[in-house]
């Protein structure tokens, strides 16, 4: 934005110039680059925070008052003469109370249309604007003044008054500069009765421009929402002075006296008389006020200040006192907390002058965390071994939550939303299984087999009638479609514990009923002792698909408290499998557990490695375990582990009626 110095020194008149009004910007307000002669730049990005006060000739020289100490003159503030009591023959009529804020109309007659003075010109030319008649003139340099636009219609040609209204569908205009946009419902016009003569805070219309020919004007100072006035430029692709001033949401208090500055000028250069203003402002801008409170002012600076002095500061930047209040100037919508306030007492000080002090923190030893850890582990394991990592939502709706085995996590109810963005997302989610069954049914349609996991968050109440304690966990769901999925997620669960360091766990019976999982399928994954951190089932609704959930925070507890060393054995262990024919009704869960606690003295580990169902067995199924033996004190016999390996057998004869293959 470009800036004439000779119109800054007019308002803020001291002995300094231009290089050293351009220096003193640089340090105290805005970036400002010399362009030679009578003309200055601050670029839009240095005011884009300040646009108030940095997109107007009277903002800047009240910044450059401050800074060099000297009178601020404000001519907005000289009262103007009416030359008639009464308002004219127009009425305002505003229909969007939320798109146009305050708007300001006034007759004026006897209006002398022609060129404007040198003085006007120049300032004009200085800025990068072009000189059309004065009347016009005058409405341009007021907005480089005030930074208000504002702007006049040829009161002649203005059809019963002034209405603040939406385009309506299919109606057109056609601008000052001989353009024509067709218009929609969305974009807010400046109207008469029988057309529309503007497309507010944007660009004036051609039928009721000014001309050589004009002598009664309606000149307009009116404030609308900055949204719907960059929507509206966008959407027309017409971007002005205009549009970019309101589209920063200017403050309309001072609208009428930037509106008495221009009648001031049009009595003065076209020999105009005028009517009384007439001002709409259906809600007027709350005032700003900001306790005084100059410890935290000197804290956030780093220095002591005094009180005079902040308020010395201050009140040359246009802010006024009540008591213990900061009253913020109007144009200011910049300021609104303590810290702002701090910001321009520090800048006013200069920056370069305050103390460099580091800041003082307590310093403590940096720890990894272990979840992180974790997660990572996980993540590099499953990718490695073909898996995908997906995202799902965290919000669902009730149904999904009532198919989810979450009492395995202690979850007795699920959380539902206060303010929920739809009936389908009217849940925190308690379980990831339900949407990874949905991400294996979505990409079925494009792959014969389907591996995904996910690492989330789920939530709930561990009280079942609600109300109680709400606890979230950190969980790692696996689901995979395709073939022997359960034994191939089963066999997962053994390579990750491994990879994690875990050497102790079981997968007895899922005694939890759940629309998700396959009755009497399912199993529970525990750690040492009755510690559930998870289970694995196949899929109700699927024909192949399987799915495991773990609580990985149970995880990592068990995986640090593993951490101790254990040397290897050095002698050899023995494998044996052992092939059994069981009921159709006999879980392998419960197989595994029978097996596990026959008080064999040597069992190390034991492995389901095969599952075989034929018509030719009936009602029974055919189960394959490997079992591991070994010894820390020597290499085990044929003949102890054959013992050992009866002792089994026999409990598995006794207990589900097991017959060796």
């Amino acid at each position: 934005m470009k800036f004439s110095y000779s119109l800054i020194k007019k308002f803020a008149p001291g002995k300094y110039s231009k290089e050293e009004l351009i220096r003193a910007f640089n340090t105290y307000s805005f970036e400002a680059v010399d362009l030679g002669g009578d003309v200055f730049e601050i670029p839009n990005t240095a005011i884009a925070h300040r646009f108030s006060t940095g997109s107007s000739h009277l903002g800047v020289a009240r910044e450059a008052a401050a800074i060099f100490n000297v009178k601020y003159i404000d001519p907005t503030l000289k009262k103007v003469n009416f030359d008639f009591k009464d308002r004219g023959v127009f009425k305002i009529n505003i229909k969007e109370k939320d798109l146009c804020l305050r708007y300001s109309a006034t007759y004026v007659t006897d209006v002398k249309v022609g060129s404007s003075p040198k003085w006007l010109k120049d300032v004009l030319e200085a800025c990068g604007l072009r000189s059309i008649n004065n009347v016009v003139d005058i409405m341009n340099y007021v907005m480089l003044e005030t930074g208000q636009p504002l702007h006049a219609f040829d009161a002649d040609k203005v059809l019963g008054g002034i209405i603040v209204r939406r385009a309506g569908a299919g109606e057109d205009i056609e601008t000052i500069d001989g353009n024509k946009f067709k218009l929609s419902e969305d974009i807010l016009v400046i109207a008469d009765e029988d057309r529309p003569l503007a497309i507010a805070g944007i660009k004036g219309g051609k039928h009721s421009e000014v001309s050589l020919n004009t002598n009664k004007l309606l000149v307009e100072s009116a404030n609308f929402e900055g949204v719907g006035i960059y929507k509206s430029s966008v959407k027309l692709g017409l971007r002005t002075d205009a549009s970019v001033s309101f589209s920063h949401d200017l403050s309309p208090e001072e609208e009428v006296a930037r509106m008495k500055r221009a009648l001031m000028l049009l009595k003065e250069i076209c020999g105009a008389k005028i009517h009384r203003t007439d001002d709409i402002y259906p809600k007027k801008q709350p005032k700003t006020a900001i306790k005084f409170d100059l410890e935290k002012i000197s804290r956030i600076i780093g220095v002591k200040i005094k009180k005079i002095e902040a308020q010395g500061i201050l009140a040359k930047l246009g802010f006024s006192f009540s008591k213990n209040l900061i009253i913020v100037p109007a144009l200011r919508n910049d300021i609104e907390i303590i810290e702002d306030i701090a910001e321009e007492v520090a800048r006013m000080k200069n920056f370069n002058e305050l103390p460099a002090i580091p800041p003082s923190i307590s310093m403590i030893a940096g720890r990894e965390d272990e979840i992180v850890l974790i997660k990572e582990k996980v993540r590099k394991y499953l990718t490695a071994v073909g898996y995908s990592e997906v995202y799902n939502y965290s919000f669902v709706s009730e149904d999904r939550t009532k198919i989810s085995p979450s009492e395995v996590f202690g979850i007795k109810k699920p959380v539902k939303l206060a303010n929920p963005l739809s009936v389908d997302l009217a849940f925190l989610r308690n379980s990831l299984a339900p949407y990874l069954e949905k991400n294996l049914k979505d990409n079925l349609r494009f792959f014969n087999e389907v591996r995904v996991f996910e690492i989330g968050k789920i939530f709930g109440d561990v009280v079942s009638g609600g109300g109680g304690s709400v606890i979230e966990k950190t969980i790692l769901g696996i689901a995979m479609d395709g073939k022997d999925a359960f034994f191939e997620l089963k066999g997962l669960v053994d390579g990750l514990f491994a990879d994690l360091g875990l050497v102790d766990w079981l997968m007895p019976d899922l005694d939890i009923e759940s629309d998700l999982l396959r009755s009497r399928e399912s199993l529970k994954i525990e750690l040492g002792d009755n510690n559930v951190v998870g289970y694995i089932g196949i899929l109700k609704n699927s024909s192949h698909g399987a799915v495991l959930e773990l609580d990985l925070e149970k995880i990592s507890k068990a995986v640090i408290e593993e951490k101790e060393y254990e040397p290897l054995s050095i002698f050899p262990s023995i494998d044996r499998d052992i092939s059994i024919l069981v009921s159709s009704d006999v879980r392998v869960g419960d197989v595994l557990e029978i097996i596990q606690t026959a008080d064999p003295e040597h069992v190390d580990d034991v492995d389901l490695v095969d599952f075989y169902q034929d018509e030719k067995f009936g009602d029974k199924k055919s189960l394959t375990f490997r079992i591991v033996f070994q010894a820390n004190d020597r290499t085990l016999t044929d003949q102890e582990v054959d013992r050992e390996l009866e002792k089994i057998v026999a409990f598995l004869k006794d207990r589900v009626g097991a017959e060796v293959r």
